[in-house]
């Protein structure tokens, strides 16, 4: 089943698409908020192109203060809750902590230039394989 993954930013939301059997994600670009007018009919829209069944979207959890939500972590959830209100198809979230910190280290890694190398997109490709993996599991 294809799976498309979101890493949700206010300035740039990145996109990759994967598949649970081989559970590998691969980047696909970045859409800018500022010059989409419809950010989730564009999400909804890429979805349905790359075949998706689903929708997977990182959330910015905290790492202090256990039960607090911060303003991005909570601006994710809002995404996600008009995500699931217009799609036509399951919206999963998962935790995408730690992930900069892994892109950068693929960028550094693959000796790309950072003008070269779409971060979100990488950033969505991470939040989908982790979430592919820990799903495999169950």
């Amino acid at each position: 089943m294809n799976v498309l993954g979101v890493d949700f930013g206010t300035r740039n939301i990145g996109l990759a698409v994967g598949d649970t059997e081989s559970r590998m994600a691969f980047p696909l670009f970045s859409i800018d908020v500022q010059k989409e007018k419809d950010v989730i009919g564009a999400v909804i829209a890429h979805a349905n192109t790359e075949g998706a069944e689903r929708v997977v979207v990182g959330i910015p959890r905290r790492l202090a203060g256990a039960g607090s939500v911060g303003d991005t972590e909570k601006a994710a959830l809002d995404f996600v809750a008009a995500l699931q209100r217009r799609a036509q198809m399951p919206v999963d979230t998962e935790d995408e902590r730690m992930t900069s910190a892994l892109v950068d280290r693929w960028r550094q890694d693959s000796g790309l230039k950072k003008k070269h190398f779409d971060k979100d997109a990488a950033a969505a490709a991470a939040i989908l394989e982790s979430y592919l993996e820990r799903t495999a599991r169950k």
